[in-house]
């Protein structure tokens, strides 16, 4: 080892924790005149980040929980198999029963950690926990009274509840309280992670099904047997009908448009041939009218009527207007709704100008509004 001073080596910081790192490095050399690459070696400070004591207290936190928990186990079961022995039952047997007692709570203190963000799914699990811890306790006490040792069987079965208790302490340090914009937010982002990892499953075991069922019966008898069951989906399909008009309104069928009207040299119109139904015997032709020899020039429409209104060039009157469409807009809750998902905080006065706005100015405008608002966030509180 060649011992250099180097240059590029930083002083150290005071107050800052380093370690010290022995590397090489190649550096030219000269050998009877010849030039050669030698490996020196040096030292580096590497700086350490500082502790974590928040991740330090944690982990201490969750070994005494896990501690606690396997001596819980242990004296639980201990106690409730001598209960159950009682009825005649191998001692195998019975500590596997008693086992089961603890197992449930422990099983719904998983799911508590798994479901951590969803509100509405970790209270059904944390009842349902607590619930089993009750039954433990219950077990141990009547082993005590079994025993003529009350005292100790009451003792012995605040054991799991203070187990139950420590995990409580640590879940509550681990989840932090969020607003209820900020919660419903991560819900949709859970909701969402959620349906799409479910789809993907879906479609893996979908995709294995076929793939192992063109493996076994072949491609050819799997691809005929998928057509002929989307044959016989397609024929017993029930043709569509047509919507009823949502205005609940008689549809009326659509009329082909009347043949033009023909005008003779004198200014009367001669009506247009009628259609003749279908026979077997033919119809004699009608004569018909002389052909002008000048152009023919349609009368002037009366002095009173107005441009707008003549007929059009199939002689038929101009049909009315479609009838408008009302166009609602938000109401006053769904206003007041809007606003506090901007700003939970936001004055009264505030809210109530940005609901006139809307709405117009209306009698007892800012008692509506306080009562929606307050409807409102006690509903997210209780959320």
């Amino acid at each position: 080892m060649t011992d250099s001073f180097d240059p590029q080596r930083q002083p150290r910081v005071p107050g800052v924790r380093y370690r010290t790192e022995t590397r090489t490095r190649q550096v030219p050399g000269q050998v009877f005149g010849d030039e050669v690459i030698e490996e020196e070696e040096y030292t580096v400070d590497v700086p350490l980040p500082p502790r974590n004591w928040d991740r330090i207290w944690m982990r201490l936190l969750l070994a005494i929980a896990l501690g606690l928990t396997a001596v819980t186990i242990v004296w639980s079961t201990s106690s409730i198999s001598k209960l159950l022995r009682l009825i005649g039952t191998e001692k195998e047997l019975a500590v596997a029963a008693g086992a089961s007692f603890e197992l449930a709570w422990i099983v719904c203190l998983i799911a508590e950690e798994l479901l951590r963000g969803q509100p509405a799914r970790v209270l059904v699990m944390k009842k349902a926990g607590w619930g089993a811890v009750w039954f433990v306790v219950a077990a141990v006490v009547a082993q005590g009274i079994h025993a003529h040792e009350v005292v100790a069987g009451i003792f012995g079965g605040l054991v799991s509840l203070m187990a139950k208790g420590v995990w409580w302490v640590v879940q509550w340090v681990r989840q932090p309280t969020l607003r209820p914009r900020l919660a419903r937010w991560l819900q949709g982002k859970l909701e969402d992670t959620a349906a799409a990892e479910a789809l993907l499953a879906y479609k893996h075991r979908i995709g294995g099904r076929q793939a192992y069922a063109a493996l076994v019966f072949g491609e050819d008898q799997f691809r005929a047997a998928h057509e002929a069951v989307q044959a016989a989906k397609r024929a017993h399909e029930i043709p569509s009908e047509p919507r009823p008009d949502p205005s609940g309104r008689m549809s009326v069928p659509v009329q082909q448009p009347a043949p033009p009207v023909a005008f003779t040299p004198s200014g009367h119109p001669v009506p247009a041939a009628q259609p003749q139904p279908q026979a077997s015997a033919p119809v004699p032709a009608q004569a018909q009218a002389p052909a002008p020899t000048e152009p023919v020039t349609p009368p002037a429409p009366p002095a009173g009527r107005e441009s707008g209104s003549n007929p059009g060039p199939s002689g038929q009157a101009p049909q009315s207007p479609a009838p408008q469409v009302a166009q609602f807009g938000p109401s006053i809750r769904q206003t007041v709704i809007t606003a506090l998902n901007e700003d939970e905080d936001m004055p009264e006065n505030d809210l109530v100008d940005r609901v006139r706005k809307v709405h117009g100015d209306r009698p007892k405008l800012a008692e509506t509004v306080a009562t929606y608002r307050r409807k409102e966030m006690k509903k997210r509180r209780v959320s």
